[in-house]
């Protein structure tokens, strides 16, 4: 049986993909009791996907099973731009679409998932640079793994999104930013 990931440490994400992120949050909230979210609007990421250079738009919600935090991600390019998401758009293929993997070192932990068989396929930065990848096996073509490239702020996001889900009381159960505001 091939090992999916085998190296990368523990999954410290999984990502669903949404047609609507506000419906995803209220019926998570609804039917599983999870949050509570923070939603990031209208975020940017300078992307490289298939060879070529694009914006991905996205929202994205988070909210921490334990420390598993589940995003959810709305596209908002259109849907005749290639993107990673497109393809699942196109054929309804809402649901789970990646986990991820904090790194430490992304550039060998992308020569340790070639050697096992995956594809580098979208690169992504922020707006501080900090890079996230997805790559694709064979093994399991509909689910991709990310790299989460480390660094301060993102082990802040992760520790006070723990802390909020561990300590949460119901309340204020979905918290808004612009992404701008980061």
């Amino acid at each position: 049986m091939d090992s999916i990931g085998r190296g990368f440490g523990r999954v410290v994400q999984v990502a669903y993909l949404v047609e609507d992120m506000d419906a995803a949050m209220q019926h998570w909230l609804r039917e599983a009791g999870l949050g509570p979210w923070t939603c990031f609007r209208n975020i940017e990421l300078a992307s490289r996907f298939d060879g070529e250079s694009l914006t991905l738009r996205i929202h994205e919600g988070l909210a921490y099973m334990g420390d598993l935090q589940i995003q959810l991600v709305q596209s908002l390019n259109p849907v005749e731009e290639k993107t990673p998401y497109q393809d699942y758009i196109r054929a309804q293929r809402w649901g789970v679409h990646h986990m991820a993997f904090f790194s430490e070192d992304v550039d060998a932990d992308i020569a340790r998932a070639r050697a096992q068989g995956f594809e580098r396929v979208c690169e992504m930065r922020d707006k501080a640079g900090y890079r996230y990848y997805y790559c694709q096996s064979s093994a399991m073509p509909d689910v991709w793994i990310e790299f989460l490239e480390v660094y301060p702020r993102l082990r802040e996001i992760y520790a006070s999104g723990i802390a909020d889900a561990a300590n949460w009381d119901g309340s204020d159960p979905i918290r808004n930013f612009e992404y701008a505001e980061l």
